[in-house]
């Protein structure tokens, strides 16, 4: 019994100490965020208490509580390191992983290029992944601890950070609460009896994110709608498609033709529209009139039900564009941002200029036009994972890479009619979800060993 106790105690251990290195490494490398357009104008929004409806409400408050806090985006990036790499640490320890290809599994899932680089922004993907992942492991904790209930209620606030973050993660989150309510009821006198309870705790839960985030949009006044921006984008797409101008004209500068359209118009940026000579007009400032709205509304659909294969054409450029390989006259901004943006009266913010972050992003430069910082690769990697964890559905990390797995494919299957550009972003949980699935099928537990 004596000669036990050490290992057992390594066994605990391993991973939190693993977890506490890897975001002193990641603030080595990246404090305090790197910060995008989007997140200096929702910092701009928690400053001025003027939210427009374009950012979740979500983010804007997570942004004024780090800057009442004095920290700024800084706050935001450290809770999303804290999330992610405690959610690793308690999945590894409830599965039991071997100290070995455990650490590697966690190393890999972490330190791949495109999960790391992804990692380093202030970005609400990145906070949708690493509340996920943090989600994913309580649940697994709670699934082998005897206070099961504390580790269920201590996933709630982490499934509604990640829920609400993005207006297109509520569907990613419903497989995860779906596990969680299994969970919560593992036994009842009838099989019919606990489906029933399962499937009302997961409906009250739905419904309690719908009302949350519906009373968080009810503090935005003067609302911008989100759509317009694919709708012009679409039409777009499918004028180029057509050799036909299906964008009304209130959108378009006069003597814009299809032609000049063409020539400007990338697949893989809604913010090509906007450098064409002649002109095309933003969705968001001014905004559109009610009118217009409407207008824009029914020419964008009446033209994908009249050019179908136009329509699917231009979403699968688009998604080829986000999946695919990044060729290196693309933007480096579809998948990072290193320079820090200024926005209205923002504070300056302080950028790293360390030599380990130097040589990280000279590292991504290098590897922006190869598959390390694209999607595909990590999404096979899901695909592998769902293979094998089908043929070992049996095993306890089975229903772990299941409910990751199921996460991941309702955030990315929509993105094949909802994508307005091929910011790598957009698949950040997918592909960190795909690794870790991967991880539980494949690492070998203590009780292996035995």
């Amino acid at each position: 019994m004596h000669c036990e106790a050490p290992p057992g105690r390594w066994h605990r251990h391993w991973p939190w100490l693993l977890a506490a290195c890897g975001v002193l490494l990641d603030c080595a490398a990246f404090w305090p965020g790197l910060v995008s357009f989007d997140t200096a104008h929702a910092w701009w929004q928690a400053r001025h208490a003027a939210m427009d409806g374009i950012t979740p409400p979500a983010f804007v408050f997570a942004l004024s509580l780090s800057d009442w806090l004095g920290a700024g985006p800084a706050g935001v990036f450290a809770l999303h390191l804290l999330l992610f790499w405690s959610g690793l640490a308690l999945l590894a320890a409830s599965l039991r992983w071997r100290a070995v290809p455990g650490s590697i599994a966690l190393a890999v899932i972490a330190l791949a290029p495109l999960p790391w680089l992804l990692r380093a922004h202030v970005w609400t993907d990145v906070g949708v992944l690493a509340a996920a992942t943090c989600a994913i492991g309580l649940l697994a904790r709670a699934r082998v601890s005897a206070a099961r209930r504390i580790w269920l209620l201590a996933a709630l606030p982490c499934l509604a950070y990640a829920a609400l973050l993005r207006h297109n993660a509520l569907p990613a989150v419903a497989p995860i609460l779906a596990w969680w309510s299994v969970l919560a009821w593992p036994s009842a006198s009838t099989m019919r009896h606990r489906l029933a309870r399962i499937l009302v705790s997961s409906g009250i839960l739905l419904a309690a994110l719908l009302a949350l985030g519906s009373a968080l949009d009810a503090q935005v006044r003067g609302r911008t709608p989100v759509w317009p921006s694919l709708a012009q984008f679409d039409l777009a797409g499918m004028s180029v498609q057509t050799h036909r101008m299906l964008l009304p004209p209130f959108m378009i500068g006069p003597g814009l033709d299809v032609d000049e359209l063409a020539a400007a118009f990338r697949p893989w940026s809604n913010l090509s529209l906007f450098e064409t000579r002649h002109g095309v007009r933003s969705p968001f400032t001014p905004p559109l009139s009610d009118s217009e709205l409407t207008q824009l509304r029914g020419v964008w659909l009446n033209a994908i039900v009249h050019h179908p294969r136009a329509w699917l054409a231009h979403r699968w450029a688009v998604t080829h564009a986000l999946v695919g390989t990044h060729p290196h006259d693309w933007p480096a901004s579809l998948i990072y941002v290193d320079t820090p943006t200024d926005y209205g009266d923002n504070p300056p913010l302080a950028a790293n200029d360390g030599a380990l972050h130097r040589q990280l992003m000279h590292a991504a430069d290098a590897l922006r036009a190869g598959p390390a910082l694209a999607a595909w690769p990590y999404l096979m990697c899901g695909l592998c994972a769902a293979l094998i964890a089908w043929r070992r559905r049996d095993a306890r990390s089975a229903a772990v890479a299941w409910a990751a797995l199921a996460s991941a494919a309702l955030l990315l299957l929509p993105l094949f009619a909802l994508a307005p550009s091929a910011e790598v972003r957009y698949l950040g949980w997918p592909c960190v979800a795909s690794l870790l699935a991967l991880a539980c099928t494949l690492v070998p537990t203590a009780a292996d060993a035995r």
